[in-house]
Order: C-alpha cells, then sequence, then structure tokens
C-alpha cells in the first residue's frame, strides 16, 4: 500500500469567521487578545491568528469596551488595532 506524506504544518485553525460572533471574539479580547486591521485587502484578525469576518469586526469596534490604539496613518483613519478597554 502506498501513502504519501507531507512535510507541512497546517496553521489554520478550526475558527472561520462565521464561527467567530461579535460575544465571542469581545470574550476573547477581554482576555487579552487584540482585533488588527490589514488593508489591500482589508481584513481582520486577532492576534492569536484568528480570522474574524469584517461584519463581526465593525461591530466589536463600535462596543463601548472597545477602543483603538490611535495607530492609523492619518488622522481622519480609523485605528488598525483594537484593544478591550472596559471592565
Amino acid at each position: 500500500m502506498d501513502t504519501a506524506t507531507s512535510n507541512t504544518l497546517s496553521t489554520v485553525h478550526p475558527y472561520r469567521p462565521a464561527r467567530l460572533t461579535v460575544p465571542r471574539v469581545i470574550k476573547l479580547m477581554r482576555a487579552g487578545a487584540t482585533l488588527h486591521c490589514t488593508y489591500s485587502p482589508t481584513t481582520w484578525a486577532l492576534s492569536n491568528g484568528w480570522e474574524v469576518g469584517a461584519p463581526v469586526a465593525n461591530k466589536v469596534v463600535q462596543h463601548p469596551d472597545i477602543a483603538g490604539v490611535g495607530d492609523c496613518l492619518f488622522r481622519a483613519e480609523l485605528s488598525q488595532t483594537w484593544r478591550f478597554v472596559g471592565r
């Protein structure tokens, strides 16, 4: 029997954007994760590497316990890094 093996390790985590809800992302951020936005194309991800869907991320950054750290390129832009600052 011939079996093929792979020498590459998968870094894909089972969480998909559809599975990360607003409350779950906020819970992860309360525990210390940060939310990052990158451009070209626009993508959102937590500091643990999990991708966050744009609709969820847009709601998370509007939450009163979440604040941008001020790392935007231009003054009128949104921050690219967001942290939990609430209770």
